[in-house]
């Protein structure tokens, strides 16, 4: 249902009021003039009837309804240049209405107008069309009859109406001004409220309420929702930032999640393999067992530094301080290579690190050992079993290198930018399985790098793969 606007609803009721007062007034004043002008033409027509001449006798009756010719000594003076309408009417009328004697100008009634007036029976006042008519019946069997035309009276009351009405519509245009000017003043700055309302209900919350004009009532109601509005705006900011420190809170978990199951993973695959080699009696060369034992004593270091880092993250906020030390960069890669050989024993993998077989450098060993076991098993999973994977090392004066290469299908110019973003899955067709991690593994490898002052950079395979190559810089030559 459609209101009517707040300046419609002060103006109707005003409007009205002064209309049924007005027309009230107008009535009052109508009945009090027709009262008045009535009782005035009533108080000229008794005077009319004290100036009658006596009435006549009635043994000398005229037929009904003729008029006796007046003789020479009561002939009434010529009325030329008198309105008649404004003379009295004055007859006298027996009682069956015979019409006796004709005092003034001619009468205006009816032989029934007679035979009413006739059959009055005590003094008497009546209007008659448009006649105002006193009756007086006498002793002697006949009915005096004064009447004055009520057209004075009546031209009168039109006047008197003409008047009221133009002054009754003078007045209620001038009032509808007046009331149409003052809804508006206020309903106007109402009206501005409520359009800022309009819109910050429609979303736009900054829209700013400026204080309104009119009365203090106004300005009240504007400054108080400016106030609220103030405080929904900051009551939406802390929500929306609550939603966003949860969801960052949400993120940031799964990050560690995915760090800790991707940093586990690896040691665990590893600690498999030589399990899975000791079940199926493959160590039996000579030194294959201790070497084997070796590396599952390293692995489980890891995952002891690992958990405890853990713990210290969950108790103090702040993971382990990771300690950088003198690392043999061939020895790293070679425990990396056994490991991928473990995991992938299907896999040919080769290598050649005799270029950095005297480069020293400053790190820790397991990260490095984690960035180059990302690398290898990436280049494992996503390239097919029958190519080959190698490790090649390559020395400059401020850096060693070690780059992983692979001859599979490659990686596409468009990803190569993308690949290190963390939660990243390449194209589905590098990927074998959709298992194969969580997209965390070139993140982690880029981090670790950037930790030892170091970098990853990919370029394509001459021939067709991917190379990835670690660098990282030498160790300061000690005096």
């Amino acid at each position: 249902m459609r209101r009517l606007s707040l300046r419609w609803m002060l103006l109707l009721p005003v409007l009205a009021t002064i209309l049924v007062g007005f027309l009230a007034f107008a009535v009052a004043v109508d009945v009090s003039e027709r009262s008045l002008r009535l009782a005035e033409v009533d108080a000229e027509l008794a005077r009319a009837e004290v100036s009658n001449l006596p009435p006549p006798a009635v043994d000398a009756p005229e037929p009904s309804g003729v008029r006796p010719a007046p003789d020479a000594e009561t002939e009434q003076p010529p009325t030329s240049g008198v309105d008649d309408s404004t003379l009295p009417v004055q007859f006298t009328i027996s009682l069956d209405g015979t019409l006796l004697d004709n005092q003034g100008i001619t009468h205006p009634f009816t032989a029934e107008d007679l035979t009413y007036f006739g059959a009055v029976t005590s003094s008497a006042t009546v209007t008659v069309d448009n006649y105002r008519v006193l009756l007086s019946p006498s002793p002697e069997g006949v009915v005096r009859i004064t009447a004055l035309s009520l057209d004075t009276y009546n031209a009168a009351l039109a006047s008197l109406r003409g008047t009221l009405v133009a002054g009754g519509v003078t007045i209620a245009l001038l009032e509808a001004a007046m009331a149409w000017f003052l809804a508006r003043q206020i309903a106007r700055p109402i009206a501005g409220v409520a359009r800022s309302v309009t819109r910050i209900a429609d979303g736009e919350l900054e829209i700013p309420i400026v204080p309104a004009g009119g009365s203090r009532e106004i300005a009240e109601l504007t400054t108080d929702i400016d106030r609220m509005v103030n405080r929904l705006r900051d009551a939406l900011a802390e929500r929306e930032q609550s939603a966003a420190d949860a969801t960052r809170a949400r993120d940031d978990m799964r990050r560690l999640l995915a760090d800790v199951a991707h940093e586990i993973r690896t040691p665990l695959t590893a600690l498999k393999g030589y399990s899975d080699l000791y079940a199926q009696d493959m160590l039996s060369t000579p030194g294959a067992l201790d070497r084997a034992m070796s590396r599952v004593g390293d692995e489980s270091i890891r995952l002891n530094v690992l958990v405890n880092s853990m713990l210290q993250l969950v108790r103090d906020g702040k993971p382990l301080e990771i300690q950088h030390e003198r690392v043999d960069l061939v020895t790293v890669a070679e425990n990396v290579i056994d490991d991928l050989r473990v995991a992938f024993p299907s896999r040919a993998i080769d290598a050649d690190l005799t270029a950095i077989s005297h480069a020293s450098l400053a790190g820790n060993a397991a990260q490095l050992h984690q960035a180059l076991l990302n690398l290898g098993a990436n280049a494992c999973r996503h390239t097919p079993d029958d190519t080959a994977v190698s490790f090649m090392a390559s020395l400059t004066e401020a850096e060693a290198i070690v780059s992983i290469v692979d001859y599979g299908p490659g990686i596409p110019e468009d990803e190569r930018d993308k690949i290190f973003q963390p939660f990243y899955r390449s194209d589905p067709s590098r990927v074998r399985s959709s298992h194969d991690g969580a997209g965390l593994g070139l993140a982690v490898t880029l981090e670790i790098a950037i930790q030892h002052h170091g970098s990853v950079q990919l370029r394509p395979t001459p021939g067709g793969g991917a190379t990835f190559a670690l660098h990282l810089p030498l160790a300061p030559v000690a005096p």
